[in-house]
């Protein structure tokens, strides 16, 4: 009798919640309360410069419970408090009509989320890549240069784990920068791809456990961190004269080419690793001023950044600035290509001479100039590796985080007599390519 009384209590209490589940439904129509919530995004960039902020961002946001995902990218020129910033691109499921024809630009379901948020960076398609921000032109493509790899997959397929994302800098595949590929030099790392040569910082931040009501106005804060680094190769030319006295000037010599190879280009978003499965190169081309007085050391209060500067007679300091997911050295101070090389290429200028040897001149009665790349290539191993750029935890790489850049000084100069590069007499120093060699190819010994 007990067994039939709880049985026909059981009966009852499922049939009341049956009845209430249906009831609350009928009650609750989604035209009438809104099953979402608009979304904006506030960015704290905790003192950044401002011309390192990004256009944009990507905002990608997960429901744990009865999962559901949904990708937008946020404006960061506009204020969330006045305006929707964050254009919604794709979710993982089809909208409501009501959502559909809702005035969100980028709504949530309500529910409990964890939400991450990486910026985009597109660079004109015009660019020469010579390590400054790009001057946009009227009707100029614009290519893309970071990306999130299987983002879509994880939008649309709920099995897919945020452990699968990568933050992947974009290969330059079989493409090399104008600034290489127009010039035929000499290359210690043919088999290295390029990267795009970002020219901002790229940043991300995570939030967990943000409660979404629905039918509310939502603003959600990020505190914005630098997940990049900025790696800036700094080394010395020195103009000398050889044997017979001949010598350059620094007007003789054109912006200096510089690459750097053993750079990550993938970043797992989840656990913040590093993929070095495969590694590539960027190039920076340092410019160098047109007016002498430029390339004087500034003094007082002027901290504008010299990346070439006159340090003493005939002697300039040069910087080359990376933005890099992380930098792998070299794995022997004695090889010249793979990881961890610096490459140099300057252009030096002379007088054209004829047969007697002496000067050739224009129309206008000024001697002709003839220019030629001179090139070197120097293992920077030691330096890599004093300033810990990575450090392996359990089978895996990790870049060590930096607010600052990360300065790397080559203590050895590049000598340059008249038209050649002087090589290191340990061969431990700057190795020129040999000029004399036909095919421009370079013998390493490993």
């Amino acid at each position: 009798m007990k067994r039939q009384y709880l049985t026909y209590l059981l009966t009852l209490l499922f049939t009341l919640c049956g009845i209430s589940a249906c009831t609350s439904v009928e009650l609750c129509p989604e035209v009438e309360h809104p099953h979402v919530a608009n979304v904006r995004a506030r960015f704290n960039w905790n003192n950044v410069n401002k011309a390192d902020i990004p256009d944009e961002v990507n905002i990608v946001a997960s429901r744990i419970i009865n999962t559901w995902r949904t990708h937008g990218i946020a404006d960061t020129s506009k204020d969330p408090t006045k305006e929707n910033n964050i254009t919604y691109q794709q979710s993982s499921s089809k909208l409501s009509e009501s959502e559909a024809n809702s005035n969100h630009t980028f709504y949530l379901r309500g529910g409990e989320y964890n939400i991450f948020a990486i910026n985009n960076q597109k660079i004109s398609a015009n660019t020469k890549g010579e390590g400054t921000v790009p001057i946009s032109e009227p009707e100029t493509a614009e290519r893309t240069a970071i990306e999130i790899d299987n983002l879509e997959n994880y939008i649309n397929n709920t099995q897919t784990r945020v452990n699968e994302l990568y933050l992947h800098i974009k290969s330059m595949g079989n493409k090399k920068p104008d600034i290489v590929n127009d010039n035929d030099l000499p290359d210690f790392n043919p088999n290295y791809e390029y990267l795009e040569n970002i020219t901002t910082p790229i940043y991300h931040a995570v939030k967990k456990g943000v409660n979404v009501n629905s039918g509310q106005e939502t603003i959600i804060d990020f505190d914005m961190q630098r997940i990049s680094l900025k790696v800036n190769i700094t080394f010395k030319i020195q103009l000398k004269a050889n044997k017979n006295r001949e010598k350059i000037d620094i007007d003789d010599i054109d912006s200096p080419i510089v690459e750097l190879s053993g750079i990550c280009g993938r970043f797992n978003i989840s656990e913040a690793y590093l993929d070095t499965t495969k590694l590539y190169r960027m190039a920076y081309k340092i410019v160098k001023p047109e007016n002498e007085q430029d390339i004087e050391p500034r003094t007082g209060e002027d901290d504008t950044q010299q990346d070439f500067v006159k340090e003493s007679e005939d002697t300039y300091r040069c910087t080359a600035r990376f933005n890099t997911l992380g930098v792998i050295p070299s794995g022997s101070k004695n090889h010249l290509n793979g990881p961890g090389i610096v490459q140099v290429a300057v252009k030096v200028w002379s007088d054209l001479l004829d047969d007697k040897g002496n000067q050739v001149l224009d129309e206008t009665g000024s001697p002709k100039r003839t220019g030629r790349y001179i090139y070197a290539g120097i293992n920077i191993r030691d330096e890599l590796i004093a300033e810990r750029l990575v450090e392996i935890r359990n089978g895996k790489t990790y870049m060590r985080y930096s607010k600052d850049d990360v300065n790397v000084e080559v203590d050895l100069p590049l000598i340059i007599e008249k038209d050649q590069i002087v090589p290191d007499d340990n061969g431990m120093g700057w190795i020129p390519a040999d000029p004399t060699n036909p095919d421009g190819d370079i013998d390493i010994e490993i």
